[in-house]
């Protein structure tokens, strides 16, 4: 994708209005179906204002992606990556968490990449730029887990990396049940608590079974 650059940033609050209507249209439409009218007309903004600063809907998706993905960024914080085995699977559980949550309160968010994994090829370069992005972390997590020996080393670092996102992906979907109508829908309080406690049990035995190398599993009793 190319896309035209402004000099000058659009006024924060029409800017916030504008990407606000165009994530609950591409939320709830997906991209290929989703109106830049529709944007327009519920961002309450002129179409002259919008068509200068974003030329056609794939550059404002380029934007409304890119402040998901630093969103996404700042929820997993401070989080850093283990030292010893025994530290490997107690942060692998907090990342899973701090993203569980992030997700919970931002629905939207999590309904546009949804549809961004259905509706554009895996090669386009962009949305693999924020794939990368969003999951930089948890790459780093499995190779630091195959530094100090909490991660088998039979398979690539990206195939681990691809199963641990779609077990993720999968399963946050069918906890979060978040359909097209239900974008705006948060959980809250127990709740809440009660999908990331869900999500984290699920998540942990499975990212255990399958990264865990296979003389430790066979070990623990409990796997």
């Amino acid at each position: 994708m190319v896309f035209i650059v402004r000099r000058e940033r659009l006024d924060e609050v029409k800017r916030t209005r504008l990407m606000e209507a165009a994530a609950e249209e591409f939320a709830k439409r997906g991209v290929e179906s989703a109106s830049y009218n529709k944007i327009i007309e519920k961002s309450g903004l002129s179409k002259g204002t919008v068509y200068y600063y974003f030329d056609n809907k794939d550059s404002l998706l380029s934007t409304v992606l890119d402040e998901i993905c630093e969103r996404f960024r700042r929820s997993i914080g401070d989080l850093r990556l283990p030292n010893t085995k025994e530290e490997y699977w107690a942060t692998a559980e907090e990342y899973h968490s701090r993203a569980m949550k992030f997700f919970l309160g931002n629905p939207i968010a999590w309904r546009v990449l949804l549809w961004i994994s259905k509706d554009l090829p895996r090669n386009d370069e962009y949305i693999e730029a924020c794939h990368t992005r969003t999951t930089r972390f948890l790459g780093d997590l499995i190779v630091r887990g195959r530094e100090i020996g909490a991660v088998r080393d039979d398979f690539p670092v990206e195939t681990a990396q691809r199963l641990m996102h779609a077990i993720g992906k999968i399963l946050s979907t069918d906890i979060l049940k978040y359909g097209e109508e239900e974008v705006s829908t948060q959980a809250t309080g127990g709740e809440e608590q009660a999908k990331i406690e869900k999500f984290m049990r699920m998540m942990h035995d499975l990212s255990r079974r399958i990264l865990t190398p296979e003389e430790d599993l066979i070990c623990c009793e409990h796997y």
